[in-house]
Order: structure tokens, then C-alpha cells, then sequence
């Protein structure tokens, strides 16, 4: 059967980044579909890579008008597509807080039939940002996105990162923000994402200071397809 995978976190939180690089992950192990869920920010889309998604293979799925600088809230009705039976991985890109994730209720019932060794939802963690900035506001965050989302989340990203300025230092950070979030819910660390400048780094840092595996999870390479500044988006907008 396919594996499931839905993308969730703070607006900020580096879940389209995730979702781009794990659909062309997993696009090389067999068939893969990436659904651009976010019909609440048209600044940061997956969409918006479909030069680099298609030529890998990712079956590509986005809102209606979601490349013509049209702000529509509507979702394809491609979307309920993925949900038949075949092989492959199907990847959610979903909007940012609870909000964006309002979109993922109408497909309760579908996701509902799937097995839960197929079913990932990830919440993608950045501390750097105000949403999640400490262990109260990411609770927080993560109780109102499954309440909206009616999905329970089973795994925690680790992505802290200030872009281009991202050191060692800030994964350490998110390192200790997800090992609190786990103790608290019981919820697994799935993984560590950084680029290939700073992730390996991190690697070494955390054996050598004997950082606990468990809240690690497994290294993510990421490298950085959206090409915006979120800073610069906060202060300036579109």
C-alpha cells in the first residue's frame, strides 16, 4: 500500500522545504505524489517547483489557480485521487497553524481507512520562529492543528534554522525544544533536518557530547528549493 506522509507546523516552520525534498527522496524509490494543501499562504509554495518536482517524477497535485496570482481557497478535486489503491508515497504539503490545517478535515473519513504503520504526520518544528519559539506555544500549536485536522500527529521535526545564517547552535536549540515536546506528548522524534552545510556538523557535535539518539531521530538532508527570505516576507510582504 502507499505511505502517507502530511506535513504540519508554525507558518515559518520549513514544511514546503520538507515536502520538496522528500518528494524527490522518495520519488526514487517508486511512484510518488506531492500535494500542495496550502491554501492559506501563496507566497511559500510547493507548486511553485514543479520545474524540479516533474522531471523527478513527483506526480505534482495544487489548488486551482494556484500559479495565477489568484488567491482562491479551493482545493482540487485531483486530491482525493491519492487515496486509491496502488504503490508509492503520497506527501501532504499543508498551510501554516491550525488554520491551514482546517483543510485536511474533509478528508478525515479517507485517511481514517488507512493502517497507521502507513499513515506519518509530521509536525515540523522551527524555535526560531514566534509560533514555536518555546515548549508552551509549540503545545500549543500542535493540540490546535490536530483538533483541526482531526489527525493525530506521530512523529516531531526537528528544523530550526535562520536560513543562510543556520549554525549548529540553532539545531541544538530545536534539539532541546523537540526533546521536551516528545516527554510531553509521548510523541516520537521522527527526524533532524539541516542543509549540507550545517547538518553534518551537528551530527559530530551530538556524538561527541553523547545527545540522546531518540530525540535526534534520523538526519535529514535538506537543501533549499524555495528561494524567498521568510524575514523579508514578514517585513515587506508580497
Amino acid at each position: 500500500m502507499k505511505q502517507y506522509w502530511v506535513l504540519v507546523g508554525s507558518f515559518g516552520s520549513g514544511k514546503s522545504e520538507l515536502a520538496l525534498n522528500l518528494a524527490l527522496e522518495k520519488a526514487k524509490e517508486g511512484p510518488c505524489t506531492l500535494v500542495d494543501l496550502d491554501v492559506i499562504n501563496p507566497y511559500f509554495r510547493t507548486s511553485e517547483r514543479g520545474d524540479v518536482l516533474e522531471p523527478a517524477g513527483v506526480e505534482l497535485i495544487m489548488p486551482p489557480f494556484a500559479l495565477e496570482k489568484i488567491e482562491i481557497m479551493a482545493l482540487s478535486a485531483r486530491v482525493y485521487s491519492v487515496f486509491a489503491p496502488g504503490e508509492g508515497n503520497v506527501i501532504f504539503d499543508i498551510g501554516g497553524d491550525d488554520v491551514g490545517s482546517i483543510a485536511l478535515g474533509q478528508y478525515r473519513p479517507r485517511f481514517e481507512q488507512i493502517p497507521a504503520d502507513k499513515m506519518h504526520v509530521l509536525f515540523v518544528v522551527n524555535p526560531l520562529r514566534p509560533t514555536a519559539a518555546d515548549l508552551p506555544s509549540a503545545l500549543d500549536t500542535l493540540y490546535k492543528i490536530q483538533y483541526v485536522s482531526r489527525l493525530s500527529v506521530t512523529g516531531i521535526v526537528n528544523n530550526a534554522n535562520l536560513a543562510g545564517e543556520t549554525d549548529v547552535s540553532h539545531l541544538l536549540e530545536g534539539y532541546e525544544l523537540v526533546k521536551a515536546l516528545s516527554q510531553q506528548t509521548g510523541i516520537p522524534v521522527w527526524g533532524t533536518c539541516g542543509t549540507a552545510e550545517v547538518l553534518p556538523s551537528f551530527e559530530v557535535y551530538a556524538k561527541e557530547h553523547q545527545l540522546d539518539p531518540a530525540y535526534i531521530g534520523k538526519y535529514q538532508p535538506i537543501e533549499i528549493m524555495m528561494h524567498r527570505s521568510w524575514d523579508k516576507f514578514l517585513k515587506e510582504g508580497l
